[in-house]
């Protein structure tokens, strides 16, 4: 330390002595970071000092710490030291008190008082010379200002390890931070340098400032790496284990950054077990530390993905035990990573976290406690398996030690198994089954695996803990067939779905496992299953009947393929669904819901791809029926007859046959007897939509004939009547005739009972009723069945027509047909409409360019059609009386404009392009045609005047129509945007859409809702209109900047990026050069911005604009 001392004084004094032998070569000058080096020269020790205290007194009133360097350092007996003739013993005390202030004002240097301070160091202490790397480690978090110039300007580098800085005396420039990165790769011994100075020691404490720098190098510098070798962890952990250590009284920003890095060391390095222990248990204290603050809770969720990312990186076998003590005291645990779960995938995590949890729970009851509460609380689903697995094969293990009481095993075992059933019944299932097919574990064993689980299970049978016998349990999660048919066999005799037994504890695990027999894939366990007596009462009703559906629907698609697979099972199921039905529909067919629920779908089928009929019921193993197909008929069954044959000769054909249009007519029967009551029809209408749409569906995808009767005469009969007809009908054909009978009556009912205002607040769920039915019979590709329909239904629906069609047409997500339908409808209208209802077709004129620019011909031909129906309603309509309000004004124009659309009909029908060339050529000035698509005269049939009022009409009703409606029709008028933008409401839509987008990304307003996709399109639509002229740019510079607004944060996301991106490809000389001064500077500013902090499309985009930019 001496010689180094008096190397350094020797140093200063060669520096001086060749100052004052060349006096003439250059001008006597002082180091400086307050002045010019000349300027320096001519002000004294006093006037410098006399600065300082100044600047030092602003500190201490800043931090009181600084107050013990007044008599030290900036004592006025300090004016008069000499560093160069004091002794080694005095130079260490200065340097040491040097190292002490300047580490405490890295926190500060931002301020002026600090450099003040700096600059009487430098003339008396000559800090640059002697203290160079403490001055510079001081300096270094400020790099990007001109402060951090000056200092280094000051230095002679040499051949330190600070010579990369070089530049900076070169250039006169702040460097960037990346400088300092590159060389902590190449050098990691400056990483070294800069995490030590970061790092608290006993009388001090690093500044955020410092710890943020640091933390940022050490991010920029480890993330650039493929892979952190030991050496490079070595040197960072000081920092690391400093801000994470228990008791240490460090900031809050060394902890965050430390648990960053721990992030990040786990993901690049491979970490000792040691090492990987002992972060695991410094960041869980941090954890429960954080946890006894009513306000640490953002702590606690911080340490705990900072221990997922280490566990979830790193080779970690088992929690360790001391953590985990620490873990299991940390309020809310579960509520945490219930969060985390939902935002993160914390998989492995969880898997490890459970199984040492599940390690120490058979022998502290806590464990246990916090294990349910979690299994309960956080999503595991991706889990189960394995940790079911886990479970079991614990029981085995336990089973198979001395000391283990059967009894403790399976009152634990089971508490974790109720648990799981609860929340993942499906997972249970799978997870048991694939662990019951494992090989391996029944190696050696003289008992297979379920005994040996279900003894243990079952070790104590007054366990509190509800669950139905194990063996049971076990044999219908079996993965072979033979095993869950014998269980569910035995249920039938065991007595244990007896009504006695019902309301017993361990029944409703039984209910789960019985209703995942009904489902299974294989048929002959579903007979099982429903050829259980007390079947209706162990499964719910609900459950049950959708099961039956489901099962119904499955076995008919069995039948009516051409495979003789399962054709025996899938008839027998069938007659046993049929069973269950008939005994739950007891009494309660009348019931809306009950009705909605019971969907047979019995009627015929007739196949599309084979000559596959149904012939019908036959008799079958004694009074059995099946239901088989005629091509695939064994030879004792060919003597089978027809439908009539069936029904008639076997009683239960005739049960069955009755019970199925009964159940039809009953359906029709409720509607009507439902009338008064709107809330009831309502319901029912709820509960039979979903069904009717299935067997509508099913009906219309045959190749049944055409439906011969009046729909009328079938709208007046009852279901009922259809009966007679079974015999002698064709069944496809009747089946048709019914469904269409329960749709007149459905309709009948609604209308009768619907509000008075469909639109008002209660009659919302009754528009949304209207229009899944209309589009229900608009979908159907038998249209010219259900036309009267849909006419009959808009034109006595208490609802303004023309607004209801047009939702099907300007809103997105509806098919073809539906719009076809939809405008067929309006094109009625037109035909029938009365003087107010004619007003209102003509009002929703604009709405029909959305359909009109559509990709298909179909949508097109039919709003044409819709076009034509609104013109004859112009000429026959008298509009002369209306002299104030809107209609007024597009009462003097619109008969025109519709003559000249529909004299243009075969080029828009033709061609889709050509409508928005045609709108812009109409519409725009003087000029703006594209003639290889517009006729030149086309832009001269109306006068610029009645062009702005087409415009406003046009643009009065887009506003209040969908996002999808706007989009379409602004986009139409793409060539004119110069024009639109000049209109105030399109002007507020520009604001509007901004101002969602600053509240809820750079606000973080969470009482509004995110920009759709459609409104982010429409959003930089409308910006690109804003930069069509000079004009533009200067009326609406706000929206310029509010579109330019950029985070990190959320650099991906479409409504971010994509405004900024659409106002970056829009910038060009004209319109730069169209900009103020001032503009252009901040324009540039924020280029750069952009450039450096977007993503890549933005800095594409960004560099895009600058290199078009003069």
């Amino acid at each position: 330390m001496a010689a180094a001392s008096l190397s350094s004084q020797l140093q200063a004094i060669k520096s001086y002595v060749q100052a004052d032998s060349e006096p003439l070569k250059r001008p006597f000058t002082r180091p400086s970071v307050l002045f010019d080096p000349k300027e320096a020269s001519d002000i004294d020790i006093d006037t410098i000092h006399d600065i300082a205290l100044s600047g030092l007194e602003v500190l201490v009133n800043t931090d009181q710490r600084f107050r013990n360097y007044k008599n030290d350092l900036f004592s006025h007996k300090s004016k008069e030291l000499d560093r160069e003739l004091m002794n080694p013993e005095e130079n260490e005390r200065i340097n040491a008190s040097i190292a002490s202030f300047l580490r405490l004002l890295s926190g500060y240097l931002q301020l002026v008082s600090s450099l003040r301070t700096l600059e009487y160091l430098i003339r008396r202490y000559k800090i640059h010379v002697y203290n160079m790397e403490e001055l510079i480690l001081c300096a270094l978090p400020y790099h990007d200002t001109h402060a951090f110039v000056r200092i280094v300007q000051l230095l002679n580098l040499g051949n330190t390890k600070w010579k990369f800085l070089e530049g900076v005396n070169v250039s006169g420039a702040p460097p960037p931070r990346q400088v300092v990165v590159q060389q902590c790769i190449r050098d990691m011994g400056i990483l070294e340098v800069l995490c030590n100075y970061a790092s608290p020691a006993k009388k001090y404490h690093p500044s955020s400032i410092v710890v943020n720098f640091c933390t940022a190098v050490v991010i920029e510098a480890v993330g650039s790496l493929a892979a952190v070798e030991s050496d490079v962890v070595k040197r960072i952990l000081p920092f690391v284990i400093s801000g994470i250590q228990p008791g240490m009284k460090g900031d809050s920003e060394h902890k965050a950054s430390a648990l960053m890095i721990v992030s990040l060391l786990a993901k690049k390095a491979a970490l000792s077990p040691k090492l990987v222990n002992s972060l695991i248990r410094s960041i869980a204290d941090i954890a429960r530390e954080a946890a006894k603050d009513a306000m640490g809770l953002q702590w606690v969720r911080l340490s705990f993905m900072a221990l997922i990312n280490l566990l979830q990186s790193q080779s970690v076998d088992l929690f360790p035990k001391k953590a985990l003590e620490i873990v299991k005291e940390i309020r809310d645990i579960t509520g945490i990573l219930s969060q985390l779960s939902r935002e993160f995938n914390i998989d492995k995590f969880l898997v490890l976290f459970l199984e040492s949890l599940l390690e120490y729970s058979f022998s502290d009851a806590l464990y246990c406690s916090l294990l349910v509460s979690i299994v309960e609380t956080v999503p595991i689903g991706n889990v189960v398996d394995h940790f079911v697995s886990k479970v079991l094969f614990s029981c085995l293990k336990l089973s198979q030690k001395i000391d283990s009481s059967p009894s403790e095993i399976g009152v634990w075992a089971k508490k974790i198994l109720v648990v799981i059933m609860k929340s993942y019944p499906s997972e249970l299932h799978d997870s048991v089954r694939k662990f019951l097919e494992n090989t391996r574990l029944h190696q050696g064993k003289h008992e297979s695996i379920s005994e040996i689980l279900s003894k243990v299970l079952d070790g104590n049978f007054s366990s509190s803990v509800p669950m139905l016998d194990s063996k049971i349990w076990f044999s219908l999660y079996h993965p072979k067939v033979e095993v869950r048919c014998a269980a569910l066999s035995s249920l039938n005799v065991s007595g244990i779905l007896k009504a006695d037994s019902i309301n017993s504890q361990g029944f409703e695990t039984i209910q789960d496992a019985v209703l995942r027999q009904v489902h299974d894939k294989d048929l002959s366990i579903v007979r099982a299953a429903l050829s259980l007596n007390e079947l209706p009462n162990v499964v719910n009703r609900t459950d049950l009947l959708q099961a039956l559906c489901s099962i119904t629907q499955r076995c008919i698609g069995i039948l009516v393929s051409s495979s003789v697979n399962n054709i025996a099972l899938a008839g027998d199921i069938v007659i046993l669904c049929l069973k269950h039905l008939m005994t739950m529909s007891n009494g309660s067919l009348d019931s809306g819901k009950g009705v909605g629920c019971i969907d047979v779908p019995l009627a015929p089928y007739h196949s599309q791809d084979t000559d596959v009929q149904f012939e019908g019921f036959g008799i079958r193993k004694g009074s059995e029926l099946a239901l088989v197909s005629k091509s695939t008929q064994p030879p004792q069954l060919k003597e089978i007859g027809s439908w009539k044959h069936i029904f008639c000769k076997s009683e239960d054909g005739r049960h069955f046959g009755r019970f199925i249009l009964e159940t039809t007519s009953r359906i029709s029967t409720s509607i009507e007897m439902k009338r008064k009551d709107g809330n009831r029809v309502l319901d029912l209408l709820e509960a039979c939509l979903p069904v009717l749409k299935i067997n509508w569906e099913a009906f219309k995808t045959s190749n049944g004939r055409h439906l011969g009767e009046d729909n009328v005469e079938i709208w007046r009969r009852d279901c009922i009547g259809f009966l007679d007809q079974l015999f002698d009908a064709n069944i496809e054909e009747m089946n048709g005739k019914i469904l269409i009978c329960i749709f007149w009556r459905m309709l009948g009912a609604f209308i009768s009972v619907a509000p008075t205002d469909l639109f008002s607040h209660e009659g919302v769920q009754w528009v949304g009723k209207l229009r899944e039915i209309f589009v229900l019979l608009a979908e159907s590709n038998r249209r010219q069945v259900f036309r009267e329909h849909l006419h009959y239904l808009i034109t006595n629906c208490k609802i303004c027509a023309a607004t209801f069609l047009s939702q099907f047409f300007t809103e997105e997500g509806y098919p073809v047909a539906v719009q076809v339908e939809s405008l067929l409808c309006f094109a009625y209208l037109c035909d029938q409409a009365e003087d107010a209802l004619s007003l209102q077709l003509l009002a929703k004129f604009p709405s029909l360019l959305v359909p009109l620019a559509s990709e298909s011909q179909d949508i097109r031909i039919a709003v044409m059609n819709c076009i034509e129906g609104l013109y004859t309603l112009c000429s026959g309509i008298d509009l002369s009386g209306r002299k104030n309000g809107t209609i007024a004004i597009w009462s003097r124009f619109l008969e025109e404009l519709l003559g000249f659309i529909i004299q243009h009909k075969r080029f828009i029908l033709s061609d889709r392009k050509f409508l928005a060339s045609f709108l812009s050529s109409l519409l725009g000035p003087l000029g703006i045609v594209d003639q290889l698509l517009v006729p030149q005269d086309v832009g001269n049939r109306f006068t610029q005047s009645t062009k702005k009022e087409i415009l406003d009409f046009i643009l009065e009703s887009t506003l209040q129509l969908s996002s999808h409606g706007k989009l379409v029709i602004l986009s139409l008028l793409r060539g004119i945007g110069e024009v639109l933008m000049q209109v105030k409401d399109v002007e507020l839509l520009l604001s509007k859409l901004l101002e969602v987008r600053g509240r809820y990304y750079f606000e973080r307003d969470n009482s509004c809702q995110r920009l759709s996709k459609t409104g982010v399109e429409i959003l930089c639509l409308l910006l690109s209109f804003t930069l069509s002229s000079t004009t533009g740019i200067r009326n609406f510079e706000d929206h310029l900047w509010k579109a330019l607004h950029f985070e990190g944060s959320f650099a991906e996301d479409p409504a971010v990026a994509l405004p900024c991106i659409a106002v970056l490809s829009k910038l060009n000389n004209q319109t730069y050069g169209g900009m103020t001064h001032e503009m252009q500077e901040a324009l540039f500013f924020v280029l750069v911005l952009l450039f450096r902090k977007g993503n890549s499309d933005i800095q594409i985009a960004t560099k895009e604009a600058l290199l078009r930019l003069d």
